[in-house]
């Protein structure tokens, strides 16, 4: 059986800026470690940053965000927020149909009901 190797390396991951024109992108002021970070970087993915483009940079070793940039201009559309929020309604629903959910949702409640009543009183 071969061996598995371990994942070395970065990956980057840009998030959505459909909400913001490119030519409006806003790149923050980087600290000392996002600039290390996207020293390291190969310069054709620089770019993008630079230019304010919403970036994560993760270590593929240990999974863990090395730097975040920009993310002041995440923007969703307006159809990805609706597709969230069909996404989220539909889920509720899904969860409330079976009766232990149920259950413990009106436990959950009660639970909260009785705190709040003994906090008023204190």
């Amino acid at each position: 059986m071969a061996k598995r190797k371990e994942p070395k390396g970065t990956t980057i991951i840009e998030f959505n800026h459909s909400g913001i024109p490119d030519d409006e992108l806003k790149p923050e002021d980087f600290n000392d470690h996002q600039l290390a970070v996207l020293k390291a970087l190969p310069p054709e993915r620089q770019a993008p940053i630079r230019r304010g483009c919403p970036v994560s940079v993760i270590d593929l070793a240990t999974g863990n965000q090395m730097a975040a940039f920009n993310m002041h201009n995440v923007a969703p559309s307006e159809l990805q927020k609706k597709q969230l929020g069909k996404a989220v309604y539909e889920a509720v629903q899904r969860y409330f149909q079976d009766p232990e959910h149920v259950k413990k949702y009106e436990a959950w409640k009660k639970e909260k009901e009785a705190e709040s009543d003994g906090g008023d009183k204190a």
